[in-house]
């Protein structure tokens, strides 16, 4: 009696929701303890093989291969400042499951 009861409390009760759009890919540099997070409104093109995010209008790109998980990022540091580059290496985790999570998010 008591599992029926149980198992109709578990079917009554609403599953929590998550907003799939929200999942943020979360990428750590490789010789430092810096991380990133990316989310999908900073994502501005896709391909099979390669997702590119935009940071601080454009002032920061980053590359993410989608096959390794592996990223480079570049930052333009100039106007007002004398014009400098920092290119970045770092690794990303879960990125396919992510992006396609993503995808998802898109779907009515």
């Amino acid at each position: 009696m008591n599992t029926l009861i149980l198992y109709a409390l578990l079917l009554s009760t609403p599953s929590p929701t998550v907003d799939a759009a929200a999942l943020p890919l979360k990428c750590h540099l490789l010789n430092t303890a810096d991380n990133f997070w990316f989310y999908k409104e900073q994502m501005v093109y896709k391909s099979h093989q390669f997702a590119i995010f935009q940071n601080f209008v454009g002032r920061t790109v980053t590359q993410v291969d989608l096959k390794s998980s592996e990223l480079i990022r570049t930052t333009y540091i100039g106007d007002p400042y004398d014009p400098k580059y920092q290119i970045l290496m770092g690794r990303c985790t879960d990125t396919s499951h992510v992006l396609k999570m993503w995808e998802v998010s898109d779907s009515p």
